[in-house]
């Protein structure tokens, strides 16, 4: 076996070929891989509005169930009052004075 150590215009050609072919695929995945960074990016700043959306939430549960508290406690006073024990006057035996 023997090694020719001639260098052909082909061989040239060749390597110039693969070069570009290698320079041209990395800057076109390079450009993807930076469009995926972005969109990835839009994804983090959309599930960090949901975090914010889900501590709203919590907020407002726990307002509406104070709420709720607030109103059972009415409608127990707004009963007494009916029944004549609430705070209007005692002693009385109808709610109309009679």
């Amino acid at each position: 076996m023997t090694f020719d150590p001639t260098i052909t215009f082909g061989a040239i050609v060749n390597a110039l070929v693969l070069l570009v072919g290698f320079a041209i695929a990395f800057t076109r995945i390079g450009g993807r891989i930076d469009l995926l960074s972005q969109r990835l990016t839009a994804v983090e700043e959309a599930l960090k509005a949901f975090g914010n959306v889900s501590t709203r939430l919590a907020v407002n549960e726990t307002v509406a169930a104070t709420h709720a508290q607030m109103i059972a406690g009415l409608q127990k006073e707004i009963a007494d009052m009916r029944r004549g024990s609430g705070f209007i006057a005692a002693g009385r035996e109808r709610l109309d004075g009679e």
